[in-house]
């Protein structure tokens, strides 16, 4: 019992280090967690899917508006004073379900991404005041040049497609993360242009004269700046036959072809798949462990909120509950668990108590039902298998301990049992 009441409580367990109502250490819980109602319209995902649906439409709103159809002229201002307003409305949202410094703190993951919401509904919201006032009063050129520069910022609305799909969201961080990479890549890409077009240009840029080719040679490796961009050209298509003339009678120069074809196309082509796909491996990797950290934390909140509603129905002894008191109980829990994404059936809580009544005397500890429920929606992982065979191990040498003691015990109750048998052959020898 005392090892299931670490698992429960303690951060450093496999599969809870969340779920947990306090900390030795002093660390925040997820008490601590702010659980308004606010908070959870703005992260549930139908208010996410909405704000994702609104972007689009306004996306496509600005490719209308680009092409100037004459007949909806009238339409696209109230679209963009409507889409401004919805945007704005999600934006006080989110200021009050986080607080000014929760949603602008620069510890948070979307510091980022909501300093570009702020700043992008504030220049809206400043762009339709510059156009109120230039309608009012005519006014200055400045007035027309900063109207025209807001409205197109506007297409960077676009952008925060990203962060409502993730799937968009994962891409594209993949290939930021890779720039750097890429940018490695191309200096080797450079470098080997610069040494193979130094090369070519010495070789073949400067024909002989009367050579009949002179003209095409000069064309293409005339200079290093032509061969650098010959070769870069060879390098993004690679074709060889408009170069035929020049190493039909040069086998030399076709085999350097062919080796930086294969160099310097294939190469660096694969070189830069490869590049961005570990870009976004490792984007993906951070999201599943993302994902496992969003549903541990929905366990920490199941687990909080089930034991307090087992100690509400367990009467005096808040610490067992007896399989009555779970019956009436067990609907809340079902219902935390399918709230907080936690998949229990009713069948499984069943089981869970029958498997901790040791004694089938009826009645149970809770942090023990807790343990199972905790047990039954964790995913499997090596530690767990770790953990079972480490109290496996603890419960066989425990049992090997006692068959030891019962062993010695019994042997010397055989020795006193023969002391006792030869005791009356003694005296009656004597």
């Amino acid at each position: 019992m005392q090892e299931k009441m670490r698992l429960l409580k303690d951060e450093t367990s496999s599969y809870m280090p969340v779920a947990t109502d306090f900390s030795d250490d002093g660390m925040p819980t997820y008490d601590d967690v702010p659980t308004s109602s606010l908070l959870a319209l703005v992260e549930a995902p139908v208010f996410q899917s909405f704000v994702g649906a609104v972007i689009l439409a306004n996306a496509i709103v600005i490719g209308l508006e680009t092409d100037q159809i004459a007949d909806y002229e009238w339409l696209f201002p109230m679209l963009e004073d409507a889409f401004l307003f919805l945007f704005a409305v999600e934006l006080f949202m989110r200021l009050c379900a986080y607080g000014i410094l929760g949603f602008f703190s620069a510890s948070g993951s979307d510091c980022g991404w909501n300093a570009f919401d702020f700043t992008l509904v504030f220049l809206g919201v400043l762009d339709r005041g510059l156009s109120a006032l230039n309608r009012l009063q005519q006014g200055p050129q400045l007035y027309i040049v900063l109207m025209r520069v807001f409205r197109l910022l506007r297409i960077l609305r676009i952008f925060r497609i990203f962060r409502v799909m993730r799937q968009l969201h994962i891409l594209a961080s993949s290939l930021f993360d890779a720039v750097q990479s890429v940018f490695w890549v191309s200096v080797i890409c450079v470098l080997i242009l610069y040494i193979c077009a130094i090369v070519l240009t010495r070789l073949v840029g400067h024909p002989v004269d009367g050579d009949p080719l002179a003209l095409v040679k000069q064309e293409y490796f005339g200079s290093l700046g032509s061969s650098m961009l010959t070769l870069f050209e060879l390098m993004a298509f690679p074709n060889m036959d408009r170069f035929q003339p020049v190493y039909a009678s040069n086998p030399s120069l076709k085999t350097f072809l062919v080796i930086f074809v294969i160099f310097g196309a294939f190469m660096m082509a694969s070189i830069l798949t490869g590049v961005i796909t570990e870009g976004m491996v490792e984007k993906s990797r951070m999201r599943q462990e993302d994902r496992r950290f969003e549903r541990e934390t929905a366990r920490a909140v199941f687990i909080r909120m089930s034991r307090k509603v087992l100690q509400d129905h367990s009467g005096t002894h808040s610490s067992y509950i007896d399989k009555q008191q779970f019956e009436k109980c067990k609907d809340k829990v079902l219902a935390l668990s399918e709230a907080d994404s936690t998949p229990l059936r009713e069948k499984d809580l069943d089981a869970i108590f029958d498997l901790v009544d040791y004694d089938d005397s009826g009645i149970v500890e809770i942090e023990e039902l807790l343990y199972g429920m905790v047990q039954i929606s964790a995913e499997l992982r090596p530690m767990s298998i770790l953990e079972l065979r480490r109290s496996f191990a603890r419960g066989l040498n425990a049992v090997s301990q006692q068959v030891s003691m019962l062993d010695s015990r019994l042997q010397m109750m055989d020795a006193r049992l023969q002391e006792a048998l030869a005791k009356p052959k003694m005296d009656a020898n004597l």
